[in-house]
């Protein structure tokens, strides 16, 4: 303690700089996921790693304008704590469903489950029964986290899912839930029918008495399971391997890397916020989480202050309807006024503002770029399958092999002019590893040379420059033949 400020002894701001940089260095060179998690909450530990919205202490339906951090120091004892206790409920490979709004729990159990290497299997609270129901018994789950009110959701279709053994709830278990179930009080585990409910605060308490090592994922062993849209209906299962998460940082630009501040509203079990999440935390960077209310997305953006956004089309869209509708009401002379009072919605700390996930008219980006000067505006590409492929309409092509193939039934070929277009097909060193049990699909995904069918028709640009970007136009899915052998697309 400084006697003269009375504030907590700190190290000198020189110092400080570079330990975190070394930090950073050393993470890079790290083998395997889990050192790096670890070796970020040693060298961040003061650092605020993971927040959440405060609530009213007279209501809690309702916020405050603040937000709480956790220390990595804080969050990194939760997820080894968490870790460990999880080894007494699972085996290593065996497979942990994570199906919960954004929160910090969420992170702590994917980085518990990398620690141990349990495979984590994330699942969307928007998915129907029958979706859930497939993805449990698909990817033979065993055991889920999920928050409250998912917990009532996997207790109702339990009986249907012949693998699952364990529900573990991030909230407290609600009573109205415990008098249905018999309690174990020296376990503190409610069980009933095979099914044993444990409280995540509860596992965490046990596993910090029972430490035990980590455990090392080869870089091509899957860790995790991210869901995509089937052709038949159900979801996919897109297996991943450590090396999609793993940063890849050339160490000579290590005192470049600024720490980051995001935020986190778009799903979790999506692979973008996701992947954004774990690199800004080897980073030492920090994530805000949205409370999940989309009337409040713009007030907590302004309590976050992220250095950086993303967000699809629909969002954008979104504040270009309310633009106008403004404009129209109040004239169009005052249209330089209200591009000002909007740019107040993205924070001056904001640096770049990313738009992907879809295709985004020229009319919207046009509108972010005026509206939103204080930004860099990025637009990004990418599959679940593949991770990011291009960023600002550049080819990564330091990770990605591309081609384009015909689609002559459509009019698009190699040929047209002025830009080659058709089926973008590429190949990384971040792919995935092909659908979980799901042969066919995998093998209706792959060329025979390993390039992924993205299904997106794209133009092909800047061939001549030799630093050709792509532009989306089409999607080759959405086309399909009536029995009488025409060609339709049901967008048009």
């Amino acid at each position: 303690m400084c006697k003269a400020t009375k504030q907590p002894a700190h190290s000198h701001y020189l110092v400080r700089k570079f330990t975190l940089d070394y930090g950073i260095e050393k993470i890079c060179t790290k083998m395997d996921l889990a050192s790096q998690i670890l070796t970020a909450i040693e060298f961040n530990w003061d650092q605020p790693c993971l927040g959440t919205r405060d609530r009213c202490k007279m209501d809690l339906n309702n916020y405050e304008n603040s937000y709480s951090w956790q220390t990595f120091k804080i969050v990194g004892d939760r997820i080894k704590n968490f870790s460990y206790g999880l080894s007494s409920l699972l085996q290593p490979r065996d497979y942990l469903g994570i199906c919960a709004v954004n929160r910090p729990e969420w992170i702590i159990a994917d980085f518990a489950c990398i620690l141990q290497s349990i495979i984590s299997v994330p699942i969307s609270s928007r998915l129907s029964d029958r979706d859930i129901i497939f993805i449990i018994n698909n990817t033979r789950i065993s055991a889920i986290i999920c928050d409250q009110e998912m917990l009532s959701k996997c207790i109702q279709i339990h009986s249907e899912c012949s693998k699952l053994r364990h529900l573990i709830c991030m909230d407290p278990i609600s009573e109205t839930i415990s008098d249905k179930y018999s309690l174990y009080e020296n376990m503190n585990i409610i069980e009933k029918d095979g099914l044993s409910i444990h409280y995540m605060n509860n596992i965490e308490k046990h596993g910090s008495t029972k430490k035990r090592e980590y455990i090392i994922n080869e870089p091509n062993d899957c860790i995790t399971v991210v869901s995509t849209s089937g052709s038949s209906g159900f979801p996919k299962g897109a297996m991943l391997s450590e090396k999609v998460f793993k940063p890849q940082y050339p160490t000579e630009y290590v005192s470049k890397l600024e720490k980051s501040v995001k935020f986190c509203y778009r799903p979790l079990a999506w692979i973008t916020d996701r992947k954004a999440t774990i690199l800004g935390f080897l980073k030492g960077g920090s994530t805000g989480f949205s409370t999940g209310n989309v009337a409040q997305l713009t007030e907590e953006l302004a309590l976050v202050e992220p250095t950086s956004f993303s967000a699809q089309p629909t969002f954008w869209n979104k504040i270009y309807l309310e633009f106008n509708t403004m404009l129209l009401l109040s004239g169009i002379d005052n249209e330089e006024c209200l591009l000002e009072q909007f740019s107040k919605i993205i924070p001056t700390r904001c640096r770049v503002i990313s738009v992907g996930g879809a295709m985004i008219s020229s009319t919207i980006l046009k509108f972010i770029q005026r509206c939103f000067r204080h930004c860099k505006i990025v637009e990004s590409y990418g599959t679940t399958e593949c991770g990011r492929i291009t960023f600002d309409y550049d080819f990564l092509r330091t990770m990605i092999d591309y081609r384009l193939e015909s689609v002559t039934e459509m009019g698009y070929t190699l040929n047209d002019k002025p830009y080659p277009r058709g089926e973008l097909l590429v190949k990384t060193t971040q792919m995935f590893s092909g659908y979980i049990n799901n042969p066919e699909e995998t093998k209706e995904a792959l060329t025979e040379d390993g390039f992924f069918r993205t299904g997106d028709i794209v133009e092909l640009r800047g061939v001549k420059k030799q630093k050709p970007d792509i532009h989306v136009i089409d999607r080759k899915k959405n086309f399909f033949k009536l029995s009488q052998g025409q060609f339709i697309s049901p967008e048009a």
